[in-house]
């Protein structure tokens, strides 16, 4: 059981004491006990201390800069991988996503810039007092545009005269402002946060994040692909943006040119979201002809993130087209394991028990998808009930 440790302000930062490393790969909105609602990062970290592990999950709140920490009992080494679940569980269950960091097999200077990169290994920032108290918002976004007003206002300037720095301290606003919105779900709301962020001072995380909307909520994909290369030029290394391009281009069958950018970027050991690089990495090997150089990649992929759907369907497909249905049935049916509400998982688990010939298992998992839960899953219930009615009574 997990409990908040008053007493831990940050974690240790000694390598040779940690086991195993999960970092967040989103910045939700949480609200803990006796603090005001605010996004936060979170890390989920095995410690080990003689014969003894500790499994902890650290947050590390972004408006008050600190970090809370809950701990678990420590267990013996064979109990590690339960309690870390457990704390994943625990993480995810207040809209964290956690990723592994691959700790094992990174170099000790990749492990020492992991540990100086992550927060809650720091000591929290010192709280600035506040003279006036303010009234809170329950509107997250709301209050943070209200700084900014405030931010302006307090300056006795109008926002066109601000020096070089007050103008990158509110692009910083209005980039955040578009994730923010981003994460809620209004990508138009978020176009405009990320222009008006590149017009006070650009960044490659506004370009990368206007790329998103353009490819996947308005349907522009040469404007996202124009978007995505600004953020690279102006920072190579950025492998969220490298990543982005690359599943632009496997959206648009442009395979060969996807691969150097996934490739780059899933070798990348502090990019937080490298399965997804890696996954798709393996599809554009498999869609190019490397077909088990596709296998192993996305295989790669699934064994640091063992719950990532789209891995396991995509392992699926490959074995499924190359007519390997004893593989294909193996992937898919981990697919349904590991995504049990995914209707689609069932779907394609039924379609190769089929081809099998294994009705009454096909059957089974056509009944679990052939009823929709909502709308978006209407057209695979249809898929699965007109499946059902193929294979006709038991």
């Amino acid at each position: 059981m997990l409990q908040e440790d008053p007493l831990r302000t940050q974690l240790p930062a000694d390598p040779a004491r940690i086991a195993a490393l999960y970092e967040s790969a989103n910045q939700p909105l949480v609200q803990t006990a006796g603090r005001s609602a605010q996004s936060a990062q979170a890390a989920v970290v095995a410690l080990q201390d003689g014969a003894l592990y500790e499994v902890v999950v650290a947050l590390t709140l972004s408006e008050s800069n600190e970090n809370i920490i809950y701990a678990a009992p420590p267990v013996q080494e064979k109990d590690v991988a339960a309690s870390i679940e457990e704390a994943l569980n625990f993480a995810e269950s207040m809209g964290f996503i956690l990723d592994a960091s691959g700790w094992t097999n990174l170099d000790q200077a990749h492990k020492s810039e992991l540990i100086e990169r992550m927060p809650a290994f720091r000591p929290p920032a010192a709280k600035v007092a506040q003279v006036v108290e303010r009234t809170r918002s329950v509107d997250p976004v709301a209050a943070v545009a209200r700084l900014f007003a405030a931010f302006c206002f307090l300056l006795l300037v109008r926002c066109g005269g601000m020096s070089a720095e007050q103008r990158v301290q509110a692009a910083d606003i209005h980039q955040q402002l578009g994730d923010n919105l981003m994460a809620q779900g209004d990508p138009r709301q978020a176009m405009k946060e990320y222009l008006q962020s590149n017009d006070f001072d650009e960044s490659p995380e506004a370009h990368n994040g206007l790329g998103l909307i353009y490819a996947w909520s308005l349907g522009r994909p040469q404007e996202a692909e124009k978007e995505f290369n600004r953020a690279l030029e102006m920072r190579p290394d950025f492998s969220e943006a490298m990543t982005n391009l690359g599943a632009l281009f496997i959206s648009r069958s442009k395979f060969g040119e996807a691969i150097p950018l996934l490739e780059k970027a899933a070798r990348d050991p502090l990019y937080r979201s490298r399965v997804l690089a890696q996954s798709n990495l393996g599809w554009a090997f498999y869609k190019t002809g490397q077909i088990e150089k596709g296998v192993s990649e996305i295989r790669g992929a699934l064994a640091v993130a063992p719950k990532y759907c789209l891995g396991w369907r995509q392992l699926g497909t490959i074995f499924s087209e190359q007519s390997r249905l004893e593989e294909a049935s193996s992937a898919f049916a981990r697919y349904a394991a590991e995504c049990p509400d995914v209707a689609d998982a069932h779907l394609q688990s039924g379609k190769v028990l089929a081809r099998l010939s294994k009705a009454a298992e096909a059957r089974a998992e056509f009944e679990r998808c052939s009823v929709a839960k909502d709308e978006k899953d209407k057209p695979v219930a249809a898929e699965c009930a007109k499946f059902l009615k193929d294979l006709g009574k038991p």
